[in-house]
């Protein structure tokens, strides 16, 4: 992992596309705005290009220098390191997170008698052996897995368009309770996710082949990411209807369960497991990557190889610590880490460095061009 690698912008294109849609399809984004969850979702796609542009514009300024290493250019070696210490223990949590939600959605849907540290160990295995095999594999792995995954999606939808479960009249009345419950189910959760977990691409887009392909590429991948999500969301609600949307766990597994064409095309619940499955993985080893990658540059290691099993310790350890049942991890989830920990991590540190940044570079272009005049 340590050597040079470089990614295509398609292969990009893929691996943001899979992060935002491969598991976030599967949850009720936005629920609180009940037939306007689009709306917010809209809302939050906007907002969420506008948090990728402030990363991509650090990443123009610091194109050889993953997020990590640019917190010390820019606060300095001592402040620098502290921020990045940080949010490699972000990288870890998150990790940690998202294989929490994955156990517990494999659980209450597959597996009911497995438990859930077994879920964890098997899905880290996988994880680690994609880390060892490094970023440029994962990212080739990733354009196969875009292709199969658009496959499934059309599938899917073609079955429910086939049988006639879209019921139109469940988008209406639009804006009933007006503005208010779709800025608030806007800001934070659904911007900050899964839009703002973009972040982790801070640390993907140094070994972009090109460094003009992160703005080209990375902003339309995250929109058409979200216009996806939005039709998912758009459709789940055309087939649950609100109170549906709103009490499923899993809107976009309820809803598949609807289909039945001729008492013969049913029962299609393996397809969104296969989604399940890719997504989860996908995302879980990004932040892993992340994690492991921030952690061998802090700590100087020769070989990033040599922390993926002291990481992927801590990911499944935490995945079991970080709360008691499924009740308190979602409620953590919607309550606490929207707030504490996205809003700081992917909205202020990252706005005010490229601020520092942007005034740091003003102010040398001035002095060198004071400098320059000064010269006889």
């Amino acid at each position: 992992m340590n050597r040079k690698t470089t990614i295509s912008g398609f292969q990009f294109f893929c691996m943001i596309f899979l992060f935002e849609v491969g598991t976030s399809s599967l949850y009720g984004l936005a629920s609180d705005a009940k037939q306007d969850a689009w709306i917010s979702l809209l809302l939050g796609s906007l907002f969420g290009c506008i948090l990728f542009y402030v990363y991509i514009k650090l990443y123009e300024l610091f194109p050889q220098q993953t997020f990590t290493k640019v917190t010390q250019e820019i606060l300095g070696e001592y402040a620098g390191k502290l921020v990045a210490v940080v949010y490699m223990i972000y990288f870890i949590y998150i990790a940690a997170r998202d294989l929490r939600d994955f156990e517990e959605l494999l659980v209450i849907t597959i597996f009911n008698a497995s438990s859930l540290i077994l879920i964890g160990i098997l899905m880290m295995f996988i994880v680690m052996y994609g880390a060892h095999k490094g970023l440029e594999t994962f990212a080739r792995a990733n354009e196969f897995i875009f292709f199969l995954i658009s496959i499934i999606i059309l599938i899917i939808v073609g079955f429910e368009s086939i049988a006639k479960i879209y019921q139109i009249n469940n988008l209406r009345p639009v804006l009933e309770n007006g503005w208010k419950p779709v800025i608030k189910a806007t800001f934070p959760l659904t911007t900050t996710f899964p839009f703002g977990e973009v972040i982790v691409f801070t640390m993907i887009m140094p070994h972009l082949n090109k460094t003009n392909k992160a703005l080209k590429v990375g902003i339309p991948a995250l929109i058409f990411s979200g216009m996806v999500l939005i039709f998912f969301t758009l459709k789940d609600i055309m087939i649950l209807g609100v109170s549906g949307y709103e009490r499923a766990t899993f809107p976009l597994l309820t809803a598949i369960s609807y289909i039945n064409i001729a008492n013969f095309v049913q029962r299609m619940d393996p397809l969104i497991v296969i989604i399940m499955v890719i997504g989860g993985f996908v995302k879980i080893f990004l932040f892993f990557y992340c994690a492991v990658t921030s952690s061998a540059e802090l700590f100087k290691v020769k070989k990033s190889s040599d922390v993926v099993y002291p990481i992927s310790f801590l990911v499944v350890i935490s995945s079991l610590w970080m709360a008691p049942n499924v009740l308190h991890h979602f409620k953590e989830g919607l309550e606490i880490v929207p707030y504490y920990m996205h809003i700081p991590f992917q909205m202020i540190i990252p706005t005010v460095l490229l601020i520092i940044a942007l005034i740091q570079k003003k102010t040398k272009v001035k002095n060198e061009m004071e400098g320059a005049k000064s010269e006889p």
